[in-house]
């Protein structure tokens, strides 16, 4: 789907979250004095504002099929749930708080694969960059959910590359005229 019909402040936003995550994704895997409630706190920020972008996407987007239009919303609503639930009960261990922001992760990777299968108006570069990039953000957050326990270098680095694949998928799509 196109940005005609959609105006230029929507293409701005996609690119100033898309700059905004990629970020975000950097910061945690090169800062090195980055501590554990520092890293819940991106990643709540981080997942919080792309599902807001995501729900209301979902909400204003009228060529979307019914099922991406769902995939949006939900998965806008699970994301800001879930960084907000991680900001109510900030008292849970860091483990805790992790795995429950990679939920959201995950969901959004969902959305991603959902929306690029059902999708057929958009470019089928862009297709396949949601249905790839949706994949191994999945993957990402899965990992980091069931290997939480094997360091915190290596959920920084799989949170981070979750973020900047998400982020490059936002800024390609809005680059390019697509509308994800």
């Amino acid at each position: 789907m196109s940005l005609e019909g959609y105006p230029n402040w929507i293409r701005g936003i996609d690119v100033f979250i898309g700059l905004v995550t990629i970020i975000v994704g950097a910061w945690i895997l090169l800062s090195p004095d980055l501590v554990e409630a520092t890293l819940v706190l991106a990643m709540a920020i981080g997942l919080f504002l792309i599902g807001v972008v995501r729900f209301g996407k979902g909400i204003t987007m009228s060529g979307l099929t019914m099922t991406s239009r769902a995939m949006k919303i939900l998965s806008g609503i699970g994301a800001i749930v879930l960084s907000i639930l991680s900001f109510i009960f900030s008292s849970l261990t860091i483990v805790a708080l992790i795995s429950l922001l990679t939920f959201a992760i995950m969901i959004l990777g969902i959305s991603r694969i959902v929306v690029g299968y059902n999708e057929k108006t958009l470019s089928a570069w862009v297709r396949w960059m949601n249905i790839l990039g949706g994949g191994i953000v999945f993957f990402f957050g899965f990992f980091a959910a069931i290997l939480s326990g094997l360091g915190f270098f290596t959920l920084r680095l799989l949170i981070s590359c979750a973020f900047m694949v998400l982020g490059l998928i936002r800024i390609a799509a809005a680059s390019k005229g697509e509308l994800t």
